[in-house]
């Protein structure tokens, strides 16, 4: 079933915030996550003939997934690639502005610790612990098998415990 125009502004309505935390949450800067959700959702119109609506959400993501990949890639084989950055939040007044503070620090001190895991450990955990995702979802996203996605997600929270621990942050 080819996806009409109204198919495609109501999916880019539901998946677009998603699309873009994955992204945000794998590469960890601001201008490159706008970039991959643009051309993740752009790729979705221009194949929309192919792409049934129902599954378009795995679709999306799987496309998000291999750009943000290709875009780790490219980001290593730059000898001076720029320091992860995540823009701050404006400082928020009032009795809850100490606490919003120490929120934002932690969200600071993951994303870094995430940045130091491997482009698959960092996937399957932001689709797990960020995006809510189901196995079955993530397998599909990803090309694997169930049994092979549960135990990468085991190792990849075994790693990020180890890390988060020797970064001074109490998982």
């Amino acid at each position: 079933m080819a996806m009409d125009q109204d198919t495609f502004v109501r999916l880019v309505t539901e998946q677009k915030d998603r699309v873009h935390n994955y992204a945000l949450w794998m590469l960890h800067d601001r201008d490159d996550a706008c970039e991959i959700a643009q051309e993740s959702l752009m790729r979705l119109w221009q194949h929309r003939t192919r792409v049934h609506p129902a599954a378009a959400g795995s679709w999306l993501l799987r496309t998000t997934h291999n750009l943000c990949l290709d875009r780790l890639r490219r980001r290593q084989g730059r000898s001076n690639s720029p320091v992860a950055n995540l823009a701050a939040r404006p400082a928020e007044d009032g009795p809850d502005a100490g606490q919003a503070a120490e929120r934002h620090e932690l969200r600071e001190q993951v994303g870094r610790v995430l940045q130091t895991l491997s482009s698959r450990d960092r996937a399957v955990l932001v689709m797990r612990e960020f995006e809510g995702m189901s196995y079955d979802e993530m397998a599909d996203v990803l090309g694997l098998r169930l049994s092979a996605l549960k135990v990468a997600l085991h190792r990849a929270r075994d790693r990020f415990r180890e890390r988060l621990i020797r970064a001074g942050v109490t998982p």
